[in-house]
């Protein structure tokens, strides 16, 4: 799903939440499985059943539809079960809580509630518009769709409640530092960017005295040397591109560049770059089997970084964020808290999910550092945003960033 079900989101993530009644389908599938019947997880006396637990994965995996590879079948369904575990055991404590402390939602609360989800699901592409409509779609049916809401109406009421309670600091000081730091660092940023462009022009000035046949080879001994991107291994050649893949500023200056030619600086998000269009592959129409070609260049280029000049923010706005911080934080610090002193039961599959213990730190550091000791982890760790991106390293820093 991509619109969040109003109220828990903020407190216990974006998945779909599982609870002691079996899902549509797979019930009777269940019924006939006798470790349907043994429990997965209870907090203060409400129960997961397997049975329930598995449907309701289930349900989620076929409201996935093709997103899941079947390669990753199994390893998505225990993700599923691991985050619905997780979000039934965060839901049943807080709601224990809020009945406990006698909140209860009234009618007013609803109508805002279901204005706030029907505005959210206008700005959503490919999902249903009123809040009835999307109750129906749930992947887990409509009851327990409207369940969920009225649950996280009353879970917020209470956060709210309590939050109100807490002490408000004057984030103002804090803000200003922040706000005068931004503009001491973009001022050394903008001499940083005059310096490079500076730097650049200069190669420009001696490739525009090399003779013509040796242009290639010379910019190829600049990029080598000087170059910030990870094509000046190759001499800056960044191979062939067709239009569109690389940010626009750069696409426009290639493609326009006559073979042989070197462009003046080009500034893009990245820096400034020297151009050098190596070769023109004109389009080719589609003729029999065999497939249009669009139009395409192969070209090399010279990359200097610059410091990024960031947006200044005004003092209200940083107050703002400030504020918002503190109000995630101290959700986050309340929501461990009532999870903590939860009577919470789990299966031996399920205890990593049960609340820390007051075990000595000597002997709760020795699991936490196996596992940052997983190859998975410690390689996604070391990636560098260039060599984690799904394109070549060579081209992530002039092609063009994916659409969100």
């Amino acid at each position: 799903m991509n619109v969040k079900m109003m109220g828990l989101s903020l407190l216990v993530g974006a998945t779909v939440v599982g609870c002691g009644e079996k899902g549509a389908e797979g019930e009777s599938a269940a019924a006939a499985d006798e470790s349907a019947n043994v429990m997965v997880v209870s907090v203060n006396g409400v129960k997961l059943m397997k049975g329930a637990l598995d449907a309701d994965v289930e349900a989620v995996v076929k409201a996935q539809g093709k997103a899941i590879q079947p390669q990753q079948m199994e390893y998505a369904r225990q993700m599923i079960a691991n985050q619905l575990v997780q979000k039934f055991i965060a839901e049943n404590a807080l709601l224990s809580r809020a009945k406990a402390g006698g909140y209860v939602v009234t009618d007013d609360e609803r109508k805002a509630r279901k204005a706030e989800l029907e505005k959210a699901l206008a700005r959503a592409k490919g999902m249903p518009k009123t809040a009835d409509a999307y109750f129906q779609s749930y992947p887990l049916g409509e009851k327990r769709a409207r369940e969920e809401f009225e649950n996280g109406i009353l879970i917020d009421k209470m956060m709210k409640a309590e939050q109100a309670k807490a002490p408000k600091p004057d984030f103002t000081d804090e803000a200003k530092k922040v706000v005068d730091g931004i503009v001491s660092n973009n001022a050394v940023a903008k001499t940083s960017e005059a310096d490079v462009l500076k730097r650049i022009s200069a190669f420009k000035e001696q490739l525009d005295k090399v003779p013509p046949a040796e242009v290639e080879k010379k910019f190829a001994e600049l990029a080598k040397a000087n170059s910030d991107c990870p094509s000046s291994s190759k001499g800056g050649d960044l191979g062939q591109f067709t239009h569109g893949q690389m940010v626009p500023e750069f696409d426009k200056a290639a493609f326009s560049l006559p073979v042989g030619k070197v462009s003046d600086p080009v500034k893009t998000q990245f820096g400034y770059h020297l151009i050098l269009a190596t070769k023109k592959i004109p389009a080719v129409e589609a003729k029999g089997d065999k497939p249009a070609e669009p139009e395409k260049v192969q070209a090399s280029h010279i990359l200097l970084k610059t410091a990024s000049v960031k947006k200044v923010p005004t003092v209200a706005d940083e107050v703002k964020r400030l504020e918002m911080r503190r109000d995630r934080m101290f959700a986050q610090d309340f929501i461990q808290k009532i999870i903590a002193a939860a009577d919470i039961q789990a299966s031996e599959e399920y205890k990593q999910f049960l609340p820390p213990t007051a075990a000595p730190k000597a002997q709760e550091a020795a699991p936490q550092a196996k596992a940052a000791e997983k190859p998975e982890e410690k390689a996604a760790a070391d990636k560098t945003p260039v060599q984690s991106a799904a394109k070549p390293a060579a081209k992530a820093l002039v092609e063009k960033p994916a659409a969100k």
